[in-house]
């Protein structure tokens, strides 16, 4: 893929010149030890590692290109300093491999409790009505009925289009954490139907308070398809306040709960 189509819709094509944005790019990696001939190598900030320590081996391993969000000069192959990391990773996965999440019906169920066992009861109900389905979440990941090892709620963007790739299910059930939002590993993924289940007094340690909490999970709702609906629970508080907000916005609200104005009225 050439780079140009690589940064297609990320707003940086502008800043490189022809001969770079010609180049013939083989895959995408963050961590230098993944890096082969004609990769892009994405340095980021981790909270233990930074990424940006390791540019001259993912060059020596043969990074055509290195993005990264220092300011760095003299390298042997272009760089391209970006705001966040994180995001371009995303937008660049996401353009690599084809837009995965624009293929499948996308499900992702977010909130404070309850995300498994929903995805589960999701995938019960949806496959005995036929239709395959993949499952991405904390105890597991399943994908063309193989069970895989998850070592996060949601896997970083890179490893997430990548499983999408490798999906050849009809539905993709993703349980998607407020750290996961907050960290981009959603970047360059629609929605068809978004779930908000509820918010509690958690992760507080990282979300500096409920409001923060709640507006990483709200991100996930500015991601949806075109037509997407949001399920929302609105029995809690933070629901209902979610509500709202999609409202003004115009978006399609599907609401359950115990309030005669539900669309699914739960007695």
């Amino acid at each position: 893929m050439k780079t140009n189509q690589l940064l297609n819709e990320s707003g940086l094509i502008s800043r490189l010149d022809s001969r770079i944005l010609e180049l013939d790019i083989k895959g995408i990696a963050d961590n230098s030890s993944d890096v082969a001939k004609g990769f892009v190598f994405v340095a980021i900030k981790g909270f233990e590692i930074d990424g940006h320590g390791f540019i001259d081996q993912a060059i020596e391993k043969g990074a055509a290109l290195v993005i990264g969000e220092q300011g760095i000069t003299r390298l042997g192959v272009p760089y391209l300093q970006v705001e966040n990391s994180r995001k371009a990773l995303g937008i660049l996965a996401r353009n690599f491999y084809g837009r995965p999440s624009d293929q499948k019906i996308m499900i992702g169920i977010t909130g404070t409790n309850g995300k498994t066992t929903t995805s589960y009861m999701l995938q019960h109900f949806l496959e005995s009505n036929g239709m395959s389905c993949s499952v991405i979440g904390t105890n597991q990941n399943i994908i063309n009925g193989e069970k895989m090892k998850s070592s996060n709620t949601t896997p970083n963007s890179l490893a997430l289009h990548k499983l999408l790739t490798l999906s050849q299910d009809e539905v993709v059930i993703m349980e998607v954490s407020s750290h996961g939002l907050a960290q981009y590993r959603l970047e360059g993924i629609e929605f068809d139907y978004g779930l908000f289940l509820n918010l509690h007094h958690e992760h507080l340690d990282y979300h500096s308070s409920m409001e923060e909490y709640f507006q990483a999970k709200l991100t996930m709702f500015n991601q949806m398809k075109e037509h997407g609906i949001a399920v929302v629970n609105t029995d809690n508080e933070w629901g209902r306040k979610l509500c709202g907000i999609l409202q003004t916005k115009g978006k399609p609200i599907y609401a359950i709960g115990t309030s005669t104005e539900c669309n699914l009225r739960v007695a």
